[in-house]
């Protein structure tokens, strides 16, 4: 009888052991999931956030108030550019 026990007690710890090791690997492979979708949604937001930007007007009188080129560009963009 005690070897019964013995081995219902090695059975439920082995169950609990391999119970407890899914729980916190499938809470690790969340956080981690929701902290890379975090850096990608920021990532995102950083590099194609538009630029405007306006040059000076080279027009005298009334048409210099209508201002100067304007551009329009994102930071992945300019990177590229420099290369």
């Amino acid at each position: 009888m005690e070897n019964f026990w013995s081995e219902c007690w090695k059975a439920i710890v082995k169950w609990w052991k391999k119970t407890w090791f899914e729980s916190k690997l499938t809470a690790s492979m969340q956080m981690m999931t929701w902290e890379n979708q975090k850096k990608a949604v920021k990532e995102i937001e950083e590099n194609f956030k538009p630029i405007y930007t306006e040059e000076k007007s080279t027009q005298k009188g009334e048409a210099s108030k209508l201002g100067g080129a304007m551009r329009l560009s994102a930071k992945w963009n300019q990177d590229s550019n420099k290369k």
